[in-house]
Formats: structure tokens, C-alpha cells, sequence
């Protein structure tokens, strides 16, 4: 599971990170309560902070490995 970093620990505006929230509650739904290593978990990260589509990409990705 993605845990969001505190706002406050780092340089991102309130619309950036409500988006970041978003996006993370998204991969949450399909990653459920899975234990991710720091590293996975920060990339994941990265990755909520990109648009939309890529996030949905990504996510229809682990998806379809899941079947």
C-alpha cells in the first residue's frame, strides 16, 4: 500500500498534491494491502505526480498481469 507523504516535507502546491492523493488512491485500489519495499513505494510515488492517462496506463498494465 502507497503511503502520501506529508505535504509539508516537501515543494508541491495544494492542487498538485490533492492530485497526487488522486492518483495514489487509484494504484491503492488495485495494489490492495500488498507490502511494498521504500523503493517501490517511492516510485510509485514518482509516478502518481504524472498525468492521468500515464497512471491509468500503468494501472491497466498490473491489471492485466493480475489475470
Amino acid at each position: 500500500m502507497i503511503r502520501q507523504p506529508e505535504k509539508g516535507s516537501r515543494n508541491v502546491n495544494d492542487t498538485f498534491y490533492a492530485a497526487e492523493k488522486r492518483r495514489i488512491d487509484l494504484l491503492n485500489q488495485v495494489l490492495g494491502e500488498a507490502e511494498l519495499t521504500t523503493q517501490e513505494e517511492n516510485t510509485l510515488i514518482w509516478l502518481a505526480g504524472w498525468e492521468d492517462s500515464a497512471v491509468r496506463h500503468i494501472i491497466s498494465a498490473f491489471e492485466k498481469a493480475k489475470r
